[in-house]
């Protein structure tokens, strides 16, 4: 029982918790790596599948809850359901990731037999990408704390634009696995967990740069980046309506760019509503050569639904709809029985329209821009769609539903590896932050505060090229870890009847 609730229980919990250190806030990336290979190590010395599967679990539970324990502000706090629904929602989803890490457990019990090296170095990393790759779209897809987030600053972060996101994890599964055959490994293990630690410098140092893959296309784009710092609890009372107005329009009157954003849905109405106060906008944005990108909500064609959308004001014309809805959030994947059930329950269930797949993209002063709105950020593939056309990326977002916890950090943490990714600068707003101007290799150029009034004022210089990842996605990765995990299954099958039969 002791030895149950040590290593099957209090150590993988306490690592989990560890791992979530080197994520945003925090950045102590070197924790999430050695939190990672006290997990390899767990499971090396499991005696059983069954055990080294708990252990994954045990550890997934508390990392995501940690991670995503937000989850409980927005539904409670901000988005009105019970405390228990809060309290449940947040079980639940730390629950549901948990399951990834999990399975990598029960592959690496099943698995541990086989040659450690090729065990530690390849099968388990490979195993952790697929399982990642499977959350990123299981379920409509949460990629939220994947590994390779942690590392944004980290000198690795030039493997983004050759692989993705997932790429890094793959590395930080395998400097795991390293660290573990350096300390528990046989000697020829040794020497090569010595050589790849020796060799990491001179890879790193051999990586190009971010530079390489893209080039400056063009004048620099001047931008004014508008938080309006309306708090989430009194954004859609009406006595906050017309203040709402009056400071959006305030600050965009200050704003002499040639690009102005607003945050996610900044006006709490349909755009039909507030058809004279944005046209008011845009003949002014027109008078001054400006583009204005407004948040805004606006009816569909059919009256039933709504677009979380952005409006094009001034020079440049069109919206942009959101493609890639929060499941859950935006829109419930369950029967009507079941919403019926949790309006009665006092939970509130809204049903955003999904946006079409293909848009065209919204251009100011001759550079396409590549627009994304809140979660879908989170998805490479979603930013790749506006490639190799797009010169620039705006992400538009709300992360006043998580206040007061690390959402918004590691929100922008995302935002960042998609910058790196695509090798195109990044402009972020934020209603109550973090608004940000990201450059193409992924630092931070000018950021505000949380829960600030701001007007972040800067240039981006739109670039062209296609980074090997924006080429080709995600598809080698996929490949790749499964083939691995095949091959490791098929090899411990026919070792253990190998050794039934001799």
């Amino acid at each position: 029982m002791v030895r149950f609730l040590t290593l099957d229980l209090l150590m993988p919990a306490a690592l989990g918790a560890l791992a979530t250190l080197g994520f945003a806030p925090f950045n102590y990336y070197p924790l999430t790596v050695l939190a990672l290979a006290g997990l390899v190590a767990l499971w090396w010395a499991s005696p059983s599948v069954g055990r080294c599967a708990w252990r994954g679990f045990a550890f997934g539970v508390v990392h995501f809850a940690t991670g995503v324990y937000w989850v409980y502000v927005s539904t409670h706090v901000y988005g009105g359901a019970p405390v228990w629904a809060g309290v449940v929602a947040a079980a639940l989803l730390a629950g549901y990731m948990a399951l990834y890490p999990m399975l990598v457990g029960f592959f690496a019990g099943f698995t541990r037999r086989l040659p450690r090296v090729l065990w530690a170095l390849l099968l388990v990393p490979g195993a952790w990408v697929l399982s990642e790759l499977l959350r990123s779209w299981a379920i409509g897809g949460f990629p939220w704390l994947s590994l390779g987030y942690a590392m944004s600053q980290a000198p690795v972060t030039a493997l983004a634009p050759i692989g993705g996101v997932y790429f890094i994890s793959f590395w930080v599964m395998l400097a795991a696995g390293t660290l573990c055959l350096l300390i528990a490994g046989s000697l020829f293990a040794r020497l090569i967990a010595v050589c790849l630690i020796g060799a990491a410098p001179l890879g790193i140092w051999a990586l190009p740069a971010a530079a390489s893959w893209t080039q400056a296309d063009g004048k620099p784009l001047s931008v004014a980046v508008i938080q309006g710092n309306i708090d989430q609890s009194r954004k859609w009372q009406p006595e906050q309506f017309q203040a709402t107005l009056d400071r959006y329009r305030q600050m965009t009157e200050r704003s002499h760019t040639d690009l102005v954003v607003w945050p996610e849905v900044a006006i709490p109405a349909l755009s039909r509503q507030v058809q004279p106060y944005l046209a008011s906008l845009d003949s002014m944005a027109r008078q001054r050569d400006q583009t204005i990108l407004a948040g805004v909500l606006q009816g569909n064609k059919d009256g039933r639904g709504v677009y979380n959308a952005v409006d094009v004001l001034g020079v440049g014309q069109g919206h942009y709809y959101k493609r890639h809805l929060v499941p859950f959030g935006e829109y419930f994947p369950v029967p009507n029985l079941i919403k019926r059930a949790f309006v009665a329950l006092g939970i509130p269930v809204s049903q955003i329209a999904f946006g079409p797949t293909r848009q065209p993209l919204i251009r100011s002063h001759g550079v396409a821009i590549g627009l994304s709105i809140c979660f879908e950020d989170v998805f490479g593939y979603e930013i790749a769609r506006s490639l190799p056309a797009a010169g620039a990326l705006v992400n538009v977002t709300n992360d006043a539903w998580f206040a007061g916890t690390t959402a918004a950090a590691q929100h922008l943490q995302i935002a960042q590896m998609r910058a790196l990714e695509s090798g195109r600068p990044m402009i972020r707003a934020a209603n109550t932050g973090i608004s940000a101007i990201i450059g193409y290799t992924g630092r931070i150029r000018a950021a505000t505060g949380q829960g600030e009034t701001a007007r972040l004022v800067g240039q981006v210089t739109p670039r062209r090229g296609l980074t090997p990842y924006m080429r080709h996605g995600d598809q080698p990765l996929w490949l790749a870890s499964m083939g691995v995990t095949l091959l490791g299954l098929l090899g411990a099958l026919l070792l253990r009847l190998w050794r039934r039969r001799y």
